[in-house]
């Protein structure tokens, strides 16, 4: 069964965005310049809209369907999990470095995972990120080049310390389909054998994303221009060419 809307917590949306309150299907508009990443010495991006819920219990699996219509470089969805403190919203806040400078707690760890639109592909991608920065991989799940409407079913699974993300391009006839064929057709994407090492469970905090890194009509990205957009300005003027991501059958155990 789809989890409740009302243990959501809203991120880097406007005040007037709301949850259904059984999330099976529902959308995340990320207007431009938005953005989760992390770059040292001192980039610590976190402008995408994201929807997280804390867990009370261990950590098992997540899964969601993601569909958009993918047009622009480095457009992106999926699932997200954070281990640490909870997920707060900043643009190029230098928070590695001030972690390394005072001895601080090192920055939260997470990891997001879904679909990315990169040099004329859409890929099954994700990122881990560290103290130490993040890290991008990619694979592609079509054959052909351009952009369009895709879907896929993300999985993010728990096994022993790590975190084992998986895909799964929904078939066209699910119903003609076995259990065993159903099962047999996820693909392992990567394994981050170190993401729950040292994680309390009180500390994980789980939910979906999207975000369009293109900055529209300055050329530039989050990546390389920390001192674009503010997060207000982006908020306001940005959803017109905000790119729209659909999540279906959210579950999260």
């Amino acid at each position: 069964m789809p989890p409740d809307g009302s243990s959501f917590t809203a991120l880097n949306l406007p005040p007037g965005f709301t949850l259904p309150q059984c999330m099976e299907y529902f959308t995340l508009t990320a207007g431009p310049n938005t953005d989760l990443w992390r770059k040292p010495p001192n980039s610590d991006t976190s402008t995408a809209p994201i929807v997280f819920t804390s867990l009370r219990q261990p950590f098992v699996v997540a899964e969601v369907t993601i569909s958009a219509d993918w047009e622009m470089e480095w457009d992106q969805g999926g699932l997200v999990i954070f281990a640490g403190a909870a997920p707060q919203s900043f643009s190029g806040a230098p928070a590695i470095t001030t972690a390394r400078r005072s001895g601080a707690r090192a920055p939260c760890k997470w990891v997001k995972a879904g679909m990315e639109f990169s040099s004329g592909t859409v890929n099954a991608s994700s990122t881990s990120a560290t103290g130490d920065g993040a890290d991008w991989c990619l694979s592609p799940i079509q054959s052909t080049h351009g952009p369009g409407t895709q879907s896929l079913r993300i999985k993010l699974e728990r096994i022993g310390h790590a975190l084992w993300v998986w895909y799964q391009v929904p078939s066209a006839s699910p119903f003609v389909r076995s259990p065993g064929a159903v099962g047999s057709s996820w693909t392992k994407l990567r394994e981050v054998n170190w993401f729950f090492y040292g994680v309390e469970d009180k500390f994980v905090h789980v939910g979906i994303y999207a975000s369009r890194p293109m900055n529209l009509g300055r050329g530039e990205t989050m990546f390389d221009a920390m001192n674009g957009l503010s997060l207000d300005s982006s908020l306001a003027a940005g959803f017109a060419d905000g790119l729209v991501v659909e999540f279906e059958d959210l579950e999260i155990f």
